[in-house]
């Protein structure tokens, strides 16, 4: 499975050694998925999810987070699936800080959101008011990392590497549903029609 992997990820990267070609490689996104996957390795089936991203090509690809962790020392996803778990479990525990991080650094949270669980991170005893906004706030990483949101990135990002070559596109709507997808987890079925209506009008896949 190993010797599966390295091989995928050189196929998919500019160097053609493994010591090189897997630093190459950067954490994007991480996602469950309800429905069972395979990894790039050959290993079935999986669930927990993180998409990597090429630093040089801008390539994408997926792997399971065991083999992100182990194999490419891209430890991320753990501490993501990590605090999934926990809020799966109770919606009103907290995220760990670095997940906090990422939520923010990736527009999910507002200003104040990202300020208000910063605050309260450690605080063990909330209003009713202040436990709805904890809450409210964890379901933003449950539906940031769910299958649907992750398949929504993927036909956006899609759009956007083939206006890479193809420059007279304008992407204005594409970034405009990506951004609203990060804050909302999901598009709505409207802007998923319309991104579906672009690529199968401009023949992308």
């Amino acid at each position: 499975m190993h010797y599966k992997l390295t091989q995928e990820i050189i196929k998919l990267s500019e160097s053609d050694y493994w010591h090189s070609a897997k630093n190459e490689w950067n954490f994007e996104y991480a996602y469950y998925s309800d429905e069972l996957q395979r990894c790039l390795c050959g290993h079935y089936p999986i669930k927990n999810i993180c998409v990597i991203k090429n630093t040089i090509n801008n390539r994408h690809t997926e792997v399971g987070n065991c083999c992100v962790n182990k194999f490419l020392g891209i430890d991320e996803g753990n501490k993501i699936f990590t605090s999934i778990k926990r809020l799966k479990e109770d919606p009103t525990k907290s995220m760990s800080p670095e997940v906090l991080e990422y939520l923010f650094n990736k527009k999910v949270l507002t200003d104040f959101e990202y300020k208000f669980y910063l605050d309260t991170i450690r605080k063990r005893k909330f209003s009713y008011k202040q436990l709805e906004i904890r809450k409210k706030i964890n379901q933003k990483l449950i539906d940031f990392t769910s299958y649907e949101s992750n398949s929504n990135f993927s036909r956006i990002n899609l759009v956007l590497k083939w206006a890479e070559e193809n420059t007279w596109f304008d992407t204005s709507f594409v970034h405009s549903l990506k951004q609203n997808c990060e804050r909302r987890g999901k598009l709505t079925e409207n802007q998923s029609k319309a991104l579906e209506n672009i690529i199968k009008k401009l023949k992308i896949e």
